[in-house]
């Protein structure tokens, strides 16, 4: 089947009933390594017309995460709860996000997670071709 023909179904989930896997963090700047680092329920891959289109809930217990550079594509997220710093490597700027916080960020963005408190996320990431004007 072609993802063309592929048929999407409606998915009704709570953040607390999906399953969760090991996230394996792809190492920054491609090197082909991975990290583990927290735990990710997927539940879509790519949109109606195959390009990538991920969306799904993320959690992870507190700690500091390895090197990340947002590699699958454009990247927003809101926080379910829980609180972070995030640190954009290539400014030095800091954010905070917490409980209720919208973020995004574009592909390539360098960043290190400290997260402060159990951290729970609903992300989404986008790597679809420029609409046409």
């Amino acid at each position: 089947m072609t993802s063309a023909e592929t048929v999407f179904t409606h998915i009704i989930a709570n953040s607390d009933e999906v399953e969760y896997v090991p996230f394996l963090a792809p190492a920054a700047g491609g090197s082909g390594g991975t990290s583990e680092f927290g735990e990710i329920a997927v539940l879509r891959e790519q949109s109606y017309n195959g390009n990538l289109l991920v969306a799904g809930f993320w959690k992870v217990q507190p700690a500091t995460s390895p090197l990340y550079d947002v590699p699958l594509g454009d990247e927003s997220g809101f926080v379910i709860e829980g609180s972070a710093t995030i640190e954009l490597i290539d400014s030095g700027e800091t954010l905070e996000l917490k409980a209720g916080d919208l973020y995004s960020f574009t592909k390539g963005t360098l960043t290190r997670w400290t997260i402060h408190e159990p951290f729970k996320k609903f992300v989404v990431v986008n790597d679809g071709p420029a609409p046409v004007n």
